[in-house]
């Protein structure tokens, strides 16, 4: 297996003007309630400290309780991993970590696992494998029950990847759904951190009664305390100052027909960890302070000001050229992670983004694979954020530049 790498080292792309995710603000915390056309209702009571459940281990990041899904799903030297072809590395880092086959599956342009191609994998038998995992793309729930029952059929677990979700443990208790999001998988894992305004956060869960040995877990320790204290009140004190970013400067004329310094494409073998797993974390607890701020969080506002910033996105692109929303349907419950617009010509718009310092994401770290839509949403498809901190004056700057850019008119700011 090889890795795809976007080497962006030589582009000098300025900081972003606006937070890709929520920093920790006055109105971040509360229990009171939010109304309004389509809004969905979170108990709030579901939220409680997860530290203290049997069902629930605490980690720094989500890719370090995907670790622990793959050991004790048997993957490693003896056991293969099956995963989505259109991934983050830290979502193959903890396989590689533990020395496993790992072998991709394609998706559909909705990014829904291939179903005829998962089975054809599963009866060839060309690996041993011990896991699926399956992905809720950006917050958007995948239909489970026929890949779980293929998964039963072969003896193999299927893995929840729940880290674009709004989920926890608790919730799934107080209101079981058979087939919904967190309430399939053998394991199911989870990344608060990016939906809440914490510093980090990942959970790890088990469903029906799936085996969960003690975890030798650490408390993050008061020095790294300290550090996420620094942090939020940073990132705090950086957003106050990004709206006044966003309107200062002078203008600058920035034609997308020009030629700025571009990326370089590298080729690396899959076999070593990406910079973004780091093995002394494994065992790390996350925050206190990511804790606190979970149980404080008003969950209701969270969830419906994401809602109506994704809304608001998929009106502003639904008549720009050059792009669409890949999903423009929110279903009735969804609480999105960011928002996924597709672009025609990444080397034009995606560089033009970036110079103007629009908070552009997008996985151009990715396995190599024959998965034709992976392929093409790696450089194309860009994450924009549609988080619940997110000010009117920076969510229409981003609206504006987005715009500019897909008709090749743009003054930068």
């Amino acid at each position: 297996m090889e890795f795809q790498y976007f080497d962006s080292s030589g582009c000098g792309f300025p900081k972003p003007k606006v937070p890709v995710l929520p920093p920790l603000t006055r109105q971040s915390l509360g229990r009171q309630q939010e109304a309004g056309l389509d809004s969905v209702s979170v108990d709030a009571a579901t939220f409680r400290p997860l530290e203290k459940s049997s069902a629930a281990r605490s980690y720094s990041r989500g890719r370090y309780a995907l670790h622990d899904a793959y050991r004790l799903c048997g993957v490693g030297k003896a056991g293969a991993l099956l995963a989505p072809a259109y991934h983050c590395s830290t979502m193959l880092d903890p396989a590689i970590r533990l020395q496993a086959d790992i072998d991709l599956y394609p998706l559909t342009h909705d990014l829904a696992p291939d179903l005829d191609a998962i089975t054809a994998r599963l009866k060839a038998g060309a690996l041993p494998f011990k896991a699926l995992l399956v992905t809720h793309f950006f917050g958007f729930p995948q239909p489970l029950a026929a890949l779980a029952s293929l998964c039963k059929e072969h003896g193999i677990a299927l893995i929840e990847d729940c880290s674009h979700a709004l989920i926890s443990p608790s919730a799934l208790q107080a209101d079981s759904v058979a087939g919904a999001m967190g309430n399939t998988g053998r394991y199911v894992v989870a990344s608060p951190y990016k939906f809440f305004p914490s510093e980090d956060g990942g959970l790890l869960w088990a469903n029906d009664s799936a085996p969960m040995p003690p975890a030798l877990q650490q408390s993050p320790g008061p020095l790294m305390e300290l550090k996420g204290i620094l942090s939020a009140i940073h990132r705090a004190r950086d957003n106050r100052t990004l709206p006044e970013l966003v309107n200062s400067g002078d203008s600058v004329n920035y034609s997308v027909q020009s030629n700025p310094v571009k990326g370089r494409e590298i080729l690396k073998p899959g076999t070593s960890l990406s910079v973004y797993y780091e093995t002394r974390q494994e065992p790390v607890k996350s925050l206190a302070l990511s804790r606190w701020t979970m149980r404080h969080t008003n969950i209701n506002r969270l969830a419906n000001s994401r809602r109506r910033n994704y809304q608001r996105w998929v009106d502003e692109v639904c008549d720009l050229p050059h792009c669409h929303a890949l999903l423009p349907v929110l279903g009735g419950d969804c609480v999105p992670y960011m928002f996924p617009l597709f672009i025609d010509n990444p080397d034009v718009h995606f560089y033009a983004l970036k110079n103007l310092g629009v908070p552009v994401w997008r996985w151009d770290d990715m396995a190599v694979s024959g998965c034709g839509v992976s392929r093409s949403y790696r450089l194309q498809l860009l994450h924009l954020p549609c988080h619940q901190e997110l000010s009117e004056t920076q969510l229409a700057w981003m609206i504006q530049k987005v715009s500019q850019a897909m008709h090749g008119k743009m003054t930068a700011h």
